[in-house]
């Protein structure tokens, strides 16, 4: 498949400087707020209410530094694309009237523009971040690697941000709501007994380290149960053969080693298994 050319629409915006003579198509209009339709591909689920009062403070003070970027809806609307904190400050900021750039392009370009123009905007929930990795892998066909190169994030960032989706409900619930941080929550990945560690990480506002800690213990007695049971086992074998006998555990299965000291052994063994 042919390397799809993400955020070409994303960089336009960015650069509007070198709008209208060059590009019509990228010329910039001030648009009434009221008229903007918000953007069906939006992969933002939150916004954080603190930092949008504040760039709307920063709005008040030095207007919009740079446009929204919009599609044409009919004769009076237009559909956002990327910018949608701006916008919502605007609103708050009590701004009717918001620079915009207007632009044409298919429903495609338009998911793909949102979600690159919200990672490398603005820091998203951790989830909401890891979900705009996800659907540019399943909608674009992006290996990590790829992701990596094109949005300047480390391929490690990119595959634990991805983990993150595979927690149970009830942790990624903590992390939207801000009572466990992506640190905990990356913490928690793979752990049998994630939710009570959460529940407990949350009740004692523990850190990282911690968490990793109270993880470590639990999966120690577990681990030596496990240890004492194999050696059992292998001693049950040991007597029914006659030779000294281990098992090596590989996944869900494993491997059964019987040794033996010379060929007078092995010859013992194969007649004690013919029974």
């Amino acid at each position: 498949m042919t390397e799809k050319s993400l955020g070409r629409g994303l960089s336009a915006f960015l650069d509007f400087s070198e709008q209208n003579s060059e590009n019509p198509g990228r010329e910039i209009l001030k648009i009434n707020v009221d008229s903007i339709i918000p953007n069906p591909f939006q992969p933002r689920k939150t916004f954080d209410e603190e930092s949008l009062n504040s760039l709307a403070e920063s709005i008040k003070r030095n207007g919009v530094l740079q446009p929204i970027l919009v599609l044409k809806s009919d004769n009076e609307n237009y559909r956002l694309i990327a910018g949608e904190r701006r916008l919502r400050a605007s609103k708050i900021a009590g701004i009717m009237e918001i620079p915009a750039i207007v632009t044409e392009m298919s429903s495609e370009d338009q998911l793909e523009i949102a979600i690159i123009e919200n990672i490398q905007r603005e820091n998203l929930n951790p989830l909401d971040e890891a979900r705009a990795y996800k659907q540019l892998m399943d909608e674009f066909h992006h290996t990590q690697e790829e992701l990596s190169g094109i949005l300047g994030k480390s391929r490690s960032h990119i595959a634990n941000m991805l983990r993150l989706l595979t927690l149970p409900d009830e942790i990624k619930d903590l992390v939207r709501s801000g009572k466990l941080s992506c640190g905990h929550a990356r913490a928690l990945v793979g752990a049998e007994d994630a939710i009570s560690v959460a529940d407990l990480a949350v009740s004692e506002s523990m850190n990282v380290r911690e968490i990793e800690k109270l993880i470590k213990q639990r999966k120690q007695p577990r681990a030596n149960k496990e240890d004492s049971e194999i050696t059992h086992l292998a001693e049950q074998i040991s007597s029914l053969v006659g030779l000294k006998s281990g098992i090596k555990l590989k996944g869900n299965g494993g491997v059964v080693e019987i040794n033996f000291g010379n060929f007078e052994e092995l010859d013992f063994l194969i007649r004690k298994l013919n029974g």
